[in-house]
């Protein structure tokens, strides 16, 4: 069998599934191989960030994503025991679904910390995956095709040549594609075809969050009465028997249990029954799903994320240690950046160096946050626990209350990152224009909301709407005027310019003085992924800001008349 298509995706992961939504809305012909028919079943990714909120809610499905997982008023605390049934060390609240949804409670984030539309979300990759299968699929453009493994990659100057195989009925397929883009892990074989080498640190020893993990997935009716506490959605054990990890999955049944595997256990030799045990505290009845290997301790990022017509997201561009819960994450944000970008160079409205780009900005934001799940990993894989933790006495009173100090200062650290989430951009990009001055500090547990060009726009309410949520689906400009003043006449300009170049250009008018305070100038023009490529007024350059931010030379048409 043999097919054509512009872009070809090879997995069907969360990267790979966001790539082909972010193609199908603008009717790029695309193909995604997944060998899994099935979307996984076994717990993985547990945390979606406020910027993949953001993305999900661009494209129309955050409210579906957001029903899923705990129940609406379960809390999504982080809390930190002796042993999971026994005293409490510390506690970071997290607002619950409803109160998220409703913003009637932000717990221990501050109302002020997390300037957004979509607070993060607790919720299972394997709930997640389905939602994306199905937002992907409602694209005519986009063809899904599951069961199919990638065997083979051939590349020339002009085209891409897949072989694969389907795992039921052995059929073969060869797919032909104008680009492809491996989102297929980190046994990626398209970065192996490519010849590019992970660089970072791989496998690193910790006493817990390093080497050799295993995850148990069970369901129990009896385990949130042993525990006898408030809910929460991670409870980590810490003593000096067996630490542990506790994530709960639905609020009412199922959860996940992580962990850590000495140098001489193997995943068929633990005894995880009673590992489970001694970090509760408590035996109870539990019924098992599955149990499942894996490894914490990898900060790698890969040397380069394209080569020719090839180009790697997700895993296949970095692995993470899940501290921080930015591994999805990422993989979401890359899928995102590339995804316009590719789009605009199919669709003839940018030049393929554009494309450039894409390693040039998402590069820089895998090494960083990678290097923060890393730092997180170090902090909670390295707090000493005493082993007179869980004694009864005044010095072990003494030796809980400063570990528990030690505990909420790690998991503020970790768990409230609006700048980390919100922070990034992409200063020194080609495609966004340079602009003096110091920016604002790129601090993970600290945002600054700032429109300098090459961050993410910030967000504020306009009359109860999010300002993203009037931006265009591409290109916006957004234009502060005077409230009953007629549009400018600078907006025929970049009109005109988007029309000559065939930029999709949307223009938003706003009579907000705090929005034009909080972006800084009188016009703004704001990308497809909502960061900014430039800011300035009304005597700008239409045509070379447009050409500047699509890797375009300017229309020579427009260029004389300008003259």
């Amino acid at each position: 069998m043999k097919q054509t298509t512009d872009v070809a995706i090879i997995g069907g992961g969360p990267a790979g599934l966001m790539l082909s939504i972010e193609l199908g809305c603008r009717g790029v012909d695309c193909v995604l191989l997944e060998e899994d028919i099935a979307a996984p079943d076994f717990p993985k990714a547990n945390a979606t960030s406020s910027r993949t909120m953001e993305h999900y809610r661009r494209r129309g499905f955050a409210g579906q994503i957001r029903s899923l997982g705990l129940a609406a008023d379960h809390p999504q605390d982080v809390v930190y025991c002796t042993t999971l049934a026994g005293r409490e060390l510390s506690r970071f609240s997290i607002p619950s679904r409803t109160e998220a949804l409703n913003r009637t409670s932000f717990g221990d984030y501050g109302e002020e910390s997390w300037p957004t539309p979509e607070l993060p979300h607790r919720g299972q990759q394997m709930l997640i995956e389905p939602v994306l299968r199905a937002q992907a699929g409602q694209y005519e453009s986009v063809k899904l095709m599951l069961g199919w493994q990638a065997e083979s990659i051939a590349m020339d100057e002009q085209r891409v040549s897949i072989g694969a195989r389907h795992a039921e009925s052995r059929e073969t397929l060869v797919l032909t594609a104008r680009y492809v883009v491996g989102c297929d892990g980190p046994r990626s074989l398209v970065r192996k075809t490519c010849g590019i080498r992970y660089s970072g640190q791989s496998d690193e020893a910790r006493e817990f969050f390093g080497g050799q993990m295993l995850s148990v997935y069970f369901t129990s009716q009896a385990l949130y009465q042993v525990l006898g506490k408030e809910k929460a959605w991670q409870y980590w054990a810490v003593n000096a028997v067996q630490r542990g990890l506790l994530i709960a999955i639905d609020g009412v049944e199922k959860f996940l249990f992580c962990l850590q595997l000495t140098a001489e256990q193997t995943p068929e030799s633990v005894d995880f029954r009673a590992a489970m045990f001694a970090a509760i505290g408590r035996e109870f009845a539990f019924e098992l799903i599955a149990v499942g290997p894996w490894h914490a301790g990898f900060t790698l990022v890969a040397d380069r994320f394209s080569k020719g017509r090839a180009f790697i997201a997700g895993d296949a561009a970095h692995l993470f240690t899940p501290t921080g819960g930015m591994g999805y994450n990422t993989s979401v944000d890359d899928a995102v950046n590339l995804g316009w970008k590719l789009a605009a160079v199919v669709k003839g409205w940018a030049g393929e160096e554009l494309l450039d780009s894409y390693e040039a900005e998402r590069k820089p934001i895998a090494q960083r946050n990678t290097a923060f799940a890393r730092a997180m990993a170090e902090s909670i894989g390295s707090i000493k626990v005493p082993p007179n933790v869980d004694a009864e006495g005044l010095d072990a009173e003494r030796v809980r209350q400063h570990l528990g100090k030690a505990l909420h200062r790690h998991v503020r650290d970790e768990f409230n990152i609006p700048g980390l989430q919100l922070g990034l951009r992409y200063e020194g990009s080609p495609i966004v224009t340079s602009e003096a001055g110091a920016p604002t500090p790129d601090e993970p547990n600290r945002y600054l909301p700032s429109a300098r060009p090459g961050g993410r726009a910030p967000h504020l309410w306009l009359d109860g709407v999010s300002i993203f949520d009037l931006f265009g689906r591409d290109y916006t400009l957004l234009c502060f005027t005077d409230e009953g003043r007629p549009p400018p006449a600078d907006v025929a300009r970049w009109q005109g310019a988007a029309a000559g170049l065939g930029v999709p250009l949307d223009v938003l008018y706003c009579d907000s003085a705090e929005a034009r305070a909080l972006y800084g100038a009188d016009r703004v023009l704001v990308r497809p992924d909502h960061h900014v490529a430039w800011r300035g007024d009304a005597s700008a350059d239409a045509d070379a800001l447009l050409a500047m931010a699509c890797a375009r030379e300017s229309h020579p048409i427009l260029q004389s008349i300008a003259a």
